[in-house]
């Protein structure tokens, strides 16, 4: 391909790309300005936080990884909401990119693999936003020189790319970091080959590079929140906060009445692993081996945790791989039918088309359609029902009692970071929403707050007006006054001569 047309390529692809985000990222998307997600909202926060001095985890508080609110602060100190929006359809762009190069190393084309990848997307971001999202480019350039490397047969492993795959981990571990679980499955394959072909020296110094690689992004990373003094508030936040949150929150009850939707978020699992299983039966290579594992590890991670929608993000980059492996959908198998007719002999397909060719048709053709469905949901809030705008105008008039200066020390008790993302307010504090929710054995949320509350008294404090925690309202009964309250929020103004 000429460079020529190589620009041309990748121009009608930015295009699509940004088409797409429009419509289907409800969550970024400057067609829906006021329709904002509790996960979308948080981040959002920490990014505004960040561009008025405030250290993430120490300054505000949530548990995802530094590099991805990296990513929201730079998208947003850019340009806002449009900022991350931007970035996200950059980062779609580099998706198509690396799946038409997976498919190159099946030598098939890639429409397949990209058809498959758009429908699971377009479902599993939800909106778009979320941690899978951006790792999604991290994924799929490591996963690429990985099976580069198993369909290769080479007996030893380049060490530089080793090194590469390090700096990936580190990215993806410090983004979310069950986001890993591919690669590292895809090492473990890795691995298993050259000790097989007894590459000791090999395997060492890949490790040795690959943990190099790894400190190229832990040590500017803990450097940075060491010197602000907010290490161990990053190190809780990103993983231990989440493994007890994970050792809360799994076993989810598959076989429960939502049956129906856990048997479509496994569907693409059960298409790759036949896939994976047929080419292994064959063919006897390390590369079926090893992603017949990583799919299997992969989607049995999925199963013991919560059955979130994004979560599934995770397992497109096997499907994608799959559907290449196969050849994917095309006239192939219409091709063979007509040739076997033609030779007077049985086709072994049916209609023209394998059976695994076939299921790949439908569990994209039932993702696409959810797809669309789920893309309602901004339009009906936004346009048809104005719901979205209704929540912004009640915040805006909640907010109207507050004065503009006093609105840097404002706090809400049990409510979601919508609110402060319509308000366009910068919280006061480190615990700024879901106090409960976010209390473990380890830290009390919720008393840290109520203490914060008594002690420092900031100067307004915002709570659900259907509150019934007794404590809270005992703090502002003795301190506060409220000023304002609606069906969704009541407001509170220190009141210095009441202490």
């Amino acid at each position: 391909m000429t460079g020529h047309k190589r620009l041309t390529k990748i121009l009608v692809m930015s295009i699509g790309c940004l088409m797409l985000m429009l419509v289907f990222s409800g969550f970024t998307s400057p067609l829906y300005p006021h329709y904002i997600g509790l996960d979308t909202a948080v981040f959002f926060t920490i990014a505004k936080g960040f561009a008025n001095g405030k250290i993430p985890y120490a300054g505000l508080f949530d548990h995802k990884g530094p590099v991805f609110y990296l990513m929201y602060i730079i998208g947003y100190m850019t340009a806002g909401r449009m900022g991350v929006f931007l970035l996200q359809c950059v980062l779609l762009l580099a998706d198509f990119i690396l799946i038409e190069k997976i498919a190159c190393l099946f030598r098939v084309k890639p429409y397949a693999s990209i058809l498959v990848f758009l429908a699971l997307f377009l479902l599993t971001f939800e909106h778009g936003g979320m941690t899978e999202e951006f790792s999604m480019p991290f994924i799929l350039i490591g996963m690429y020189y990985e099976l580069r490397f198993l369909i290769s047969e080479e007996e030893k492993h380049d060490p530089g790319i080793a090194f590469l795959y390090g700096v990936i981990l580190g990215a993806l571990v410090f983004i979310r970091m069950n986001n890993a679980i591919v690669l590292c499955a895809l090492l473990l394959g890795i691995i298993a080959a050259l000790i097989q072909n007894q590459q000791w020296v090999n395997i060492l110094i890949n490790i040795i590079c690959g943990i190099a690689g790894l400190l190229v992004i832990v040590i500017p990373v803990c450097s940075y929140y060491y010197w602000h003094g907010a290490l161990n508030d990053m190190v809780y936040g990103t993983f231990l906060h989440n493994l007890v949150y994970a050792k809360n929150n799994t076993h989810y009850p598959i076989l429960s009445s939502s049956f129906l939707y856990f048997l479509i978020l496994f569907l693409p699992a059960f298409y790759a692993m036949g896939v994976f299983w047929k080419k292994w039966k064959t063919e006897r290579n390390r590369l079926y081996a090893s992603l017949l594992f990583a799919t299997a590890l992969t989607y049995a991670m999925l199963a013991y945790t919560n059955v979130y929608l994004h979560y599934f993000m995770l397992g497109i980059p096997l499907v994608i791989t799959a559907a290449a492996a196969d050849g994917g959908i095309s006239l192939a198998g219409f091709k063979e039918k007509a040739a076997s007719r033609m030779a007077g002999k049985e086709s072994k397909t049916m209609y023209g088309i394998s059976f695994s060719a076939a299921a790949l048709t439908g569990i994209t053709a039932i993702y696409m359609l959810l797809s669309v469905l789920s893309a309602c949901a901004p339009v009906y809030k936004t346009y048809l029902s104005d719901i979205a705008l209704r929540e912004y105008e009640q915040v805006q008039e909640g907010l109207s009692v507050i004065p503009e200066e006093e609105r840097d020390s404002v706090i809400a008790y049990d409510v979601l970071a919508t609110y402060y993302y319509h308000a366009d307010i910068i919280p006061c504090y480190k615990y700024f929403t879901l106090q409960r929710w976010l209390t473990t054995e380890k830290i009390n949320v919720n008393r840290e707050f109520m203490h914060y509350v008594a002690e420092e008294h900031p100067l307004w404090v915002v709570i659900p007006t259907n509150e019934k925690n007794k404590t809270i309202h005992k703090i502002l009964d003795a301190a506060y006054a409220c000023k304002w309250s609606d069906e969704a929020y009541s407001y509170y103004r220190y009141q210095e001569d009441q202490t």
